[in-house]
């Protein structure tokens, strides 16, 4: 377990920022942890800074009582106990530079990269320190993913594509067979499924039929499920990796209809977000052949657009798609311009989502969902090809996809 500066620094320098502060207290910045490679169960009851310079050696601020968690890194460490001696260790360890980075979000505009308490922000300021977002810099050393994890995570979107259409099969033949079926039991088969592959999950699965779909994130318990039968539409959202130290997620969602054939509207309204998801798609493909950045906002609005342009946009009401790493919701760009304005670049060597979806509360929920993997080289993949294309007529003899 070694932590390596100097990449940090290079970042640095290209983004013309004096050095990057990763600051916590208890544990509240889980991205400096994971930068600094602290392991998940340190105890940390006291303040602990690390200040990296562009240019020059790294210290860190620790507690005289508690040394321990940071004693992993090799480089100069200063102590503190007292208020004072703290304030005045950072005001010495920050002398000197005009900007700083650490993880705060100005108006808190992105959450997932806003770790740092405001205090503490008006204490750095309070040096004549100028504090600014590391969100564009951290994610090169949070999001990005090892070789390994990039064909680890394809190799699991395959799996988990087999589990669902496994699922949809036993929906299939138990409503032939005219066996009573319910959400709660298809989604028991599914956990039952990841288990026998050596996959796991941090929840269990969504199976919703079509007005608890409405609901995005509506699961189904023991206590709480919908019976599955003739005529409905059923939707499918898992996720799950497999159970090797850093495995990556995959996160799928698919959606059949109970039926031999699909109604023209619900036919109507599903491909309306294929084609936001190929729109979206297409955008990251283009700017990664073309070697030009792409943003979160813009893969969001490509996709929105489409939705928008056919009148459905008041019922897309979440963001198009979510970074993925050893978390289902990583710490990587976002693909918003609705929740968040996302203004973070997309990454060789990183996994997302695009999923949208249409819901009308209380009577239909609709929603498709793929992974990208950019592999290290900038080729975009989709390891859960091929792609659902319109709804699956589970009564149907050709309704596989």
């Amino acid at each position: 377990m070694r932590v390596h500066f100097a990449p940090f620094q290079e970042a640095l320098r290209k983004a013309g920022i004096d050095a990057w502060v990763m600051y916590d207290f208890r544990g509240t910045n889980d991205l400096a942890w994971t930068m600094l490679d602290i392991p998940p169960d340190a105890h940390c009851t006291r303040r602990w800074m690390v200040v990296v310079p562009a240019q020059g050696h790294p210290v860190k601020l620790v507690h005289r009582m508690e040394c321990t968690p940071l004693s992993h890194i090799p480089i100069e460490e200063r102590l503190y106990d007292t208020r004072s001696s703290w304030e005045s260790q950072v005001a010495s360890a920050l002398k000197g530079f005009s900007t700083v980075a650490m993880e705060y979000s100005p108006m808190n505009a992105i959450p997932v990269t806003s770790k740092v308490d405001a205090g503490t922000v008006e204490f750095i300021r309070s040096l004549g320190v100028e504090v600014v977002s590391s969100a564009d810099i951290a994610q090169q050393f949070t999001a990005v993913l090892s070789e390994q994890q990039l064909a680890g995570a394809s190799v699991t979107a395959g799996q988990l594509r087999d589990v669902m259409m496994e699922a949809f099969g036993f929906i299939r033949q138990s409503i032939l067979d005219n066996v009573r079926i319910t959400e709660y039991d298809v989604q028991q088969r599914i956990v039952s499924a990841f288990a026998s592959r050596g996959l796991v999950t941090d929840s269990a699965p969504i199976v919703a039929i079509g007005p608890n779909a409405a609901s995005p994130h509506y699961a189904p318990s023991y206590t709480h499920s919908s019976e599955i039968s003739a005529e409905m539409v059923v939707l499918i959202d898992a996720w799950c990796k497999n159970t090797a130290p850093g495995s990556v997620y995959a996160d799928l969602t698919w959606v059949g209809y109970t039926g031999v054939a699909i109604p023209a509207d619900l036919a109507a309204s599903f491909n309306m977000i294929v084609e936001g998801r190929n729109a979206a798609i297409a955008l990251v493909k283009e700017r990664f052949a073309s070697g030009t950045p792409v943003h979160g906002y813009e893969v969001d609005n490509a996709c929105r657009s489409v939705i928008e342009s056919a009148g459905m946009g008041s019922a897309f009401i979440h963001r198009t798609g979510h970074n993925i790493t050893t978390e289902i919701h990583g710490p990587g760009v976002n693909m918003d311009d609705y929740e968040t304005h996302d203004t973070r670049v997309l990454l060789p060597g990183t996994s997302f989502s695009i999923e949208p979806g249409i819901y009308l509360p209380d009577v239909l929920g609709l929603r498709t969902e793929i992974d990208v993997v950019i592999l290290r080289d900038g080729t975009v993949t989709i390891p859960s090809s091929p792609l659902q294309a319109s709804l699956l007529p589970l009564l149907s003899d050709e309704w596989m996809q």
